[in-house]
């Protein structure tokens, strides 16, 4: 049992590329894998070394930033470098002897190769599936948006479009592609336009169409033979103009955030071994995850969610732990599944009810590792929330004084591209030149988000609201007819 908790870090391989090709998801998962064996190793060391606390809070940080960096070059996508921290943190503050180090290290590489192993064998049967997932997931998001226009659901629509566009694109083109990508292009097309009956109609269709995708190899796009020749045509011109997908990025990489998570974890490590935190590292995880989103807005709004999901994590632990036996090892095993399901099930719906589920979790990882498990369960509850809440705070504290003035630069960076595409638009017209357009805006959108949440930028607000209004306004205009 006391590998237990290393063989739940490896199964962590699993939460990583869940929305990704079966090409990309084999070796982004590699990577994961190996960086969280890394992780346990890193962290075991620094316990083993047995030169005082500070060795595991300077692993535990170097860690975190460095998976925060290794995140934005790869784009690993959500749950980002937090589960690398949580590995070392684990790790690091367990006692441990340098003979025990390789056996955690091998629990870990044993679970993560297990969970890459389930992650891909799909190919085998599905090979299509992860592409069939996110067009499906695009047409259900812009019937959503043809049923109730209002709203940000117009933005929401466009962003799950374009993310079955790069899935789509990741992939060279062969047999069972082509229809998919004729579907893309009928949802794209269906973004905009129509009277309330006419949407109406779009909508039911799209979902029929999604539900087909999902549970047929074969597709029937429910439109008429010269709709569908036209669809093809557009979806090679948008293919022919789309950017080429790329794995690795270097230039992806903000050095202003890899600073912030470094600066935070060393300091809410340090200050919860000054309290007498016995389990300081899930101080310095709490200042990690909070930073991996961008911007000081999203730092802030995830703060309140760890707090408050940790708050009722721990009230939800209290009570499960007064119902069952904690020192059975088949009920610290349903627990550690239940409560991984469940985080995986609703992180993205919100990362306060993912903590929820975590938060059990990692005290029945604490409590599995007592000599006499059920004993000083509050004592636990209390220092796990103490400590959370102070690497929250500590984070949040941190993304405030430690200034990310590239923001500006990535936002004047995202406008200029996005002037350029909508002069290939008013120039051409094209499905290609309306697609680059599409992913121009959606860049900055995003950079708008970072850079307005960030008190050292100051945001050309005239400027952004000129470029999204020419943008928009040319995504709203009827195309012109193209030859097919």
């Amino acid at each position: 049992m006391d590998l237990a908790p290393y063989a739940a870090m490896g199964c962590f391989t699993s939460l990583y590329a869940r929305d990704e090709t079966y090409a990309r998801r084999v070796w982004l998962l590699s990577v994961v894998g190996v960086g969280l064996t890394v992780a346990v190793a890193a962290g075991a060391s620094a316990s083993a070394l047995g030169v005082g606390v500070w060795a595991p809070i300077l692993v535990v940080a170097a860690v975190a930033s460095g998976a925060r960096y290794l995140s934005e070059v790869v784009a690993l996508g959500a749950p980002a470098g937090l589960m690398f921290v949580f590995a070392a943190g684990v790790a690091g503050y367990a006692p441990r002897t340098w003979p025990e180090v390789g056996v955690s290290a091998g629990a870990t590489a044993a679970a993560a190769g297990l969970c890459w192993a389930a992650a891909v064998v799909g190919a085998l049967a599905h090979p299509r599936a992860p592409e069939r997932l996110a067009l499906a997931r695009a047409l259900h998001a812009v019937a959503d948006h043809l049923e109730d226009p209002s709203g940000r659901g117009v933005h929401r629509a466009e962003d799950a479009v374009r993310s079955a566009w790069r899935v789509l694109h990741a992939r060279e083109r062969g047999e069972g592609t082509r229809g998919l990508e004729v579907l893309a292009a009928r949802a794209q097309g269906a973004i905009r336009g129509g009277s309330v009956v006419e949407r109406a109609r779009r909508a039911a269709e799209l979902r029929e169409v999604a539900r087909r995708v999902r549970r047929r190899r074969v597709v029937d796009p429910l439109v008429e033979e010269g709709e569908r020749v036209r669809l093809s045509a557009y979806a090679d011109r948008v293919r022919a103009g789309a950017r080429p997908v790329r794995g690795w990025s270097w230039g992806r990489a903000s050095g202003a955030w890899v600073v912030r998570v470094a600066v935070a974890s060393v300091v809410a490590g340090g200050v919860a071994w000054l309290w007498g935190l016995g389990h300081g590292y899930w101080a310095t995880v709490s200042a990690a995850s909070v930073l991996q989103v961008a911007g000081v807005s999203a730092t802030w709004h995830r703060t309140v969610q760890r707090g408050v999901g940790t708050v009722v994590g721990a009230v939800v632990a209290v009570g499960v732990f007064a119902l069952v036996d904690i020192s059975s090892v088949w009920v610290v095993i349903a627990l550690v599944v239940a409560c991984q399901v469940g985080a995986e099930l609703v992180v993205m719906t919100n990362y306060a009810y993912a903590i929820v589920c975590v938060t059990p979790l990692t005290l029945t990882l604490a409590l599995s590792a007592l000599a006499r498990p059920g004993e000083g369960t509050f004592d636990l509850v209390v220092e796990r929330t103490a400590a959370t809440v102070l690497g929250a705070v500590v984070g949040l504290v941190v993304c405030v004084v430690v200034a990310d003035r590239g923001a500006r630069a990535r936002l004047e960076g995202a406008l200029v591209e996005c002037e350029r595409a909508c002069a290939r638009v008013s120039a051409c017209g094209g499905a290609g030149c309306r697609h680059r357009l599409v992913e121009a805006l959606g860049d900055v959108e995003a950079a708008v988000a970072v850079a307005v949440g960030e008190p050292a930028v100051s945001v050309p607000g005239e400027r952004v609201e000129r470029v999204r209004g020419r943008a928009r306004a040319l995504l709203d205009r009827e195309p012109e007819p193209e030859p097919v």
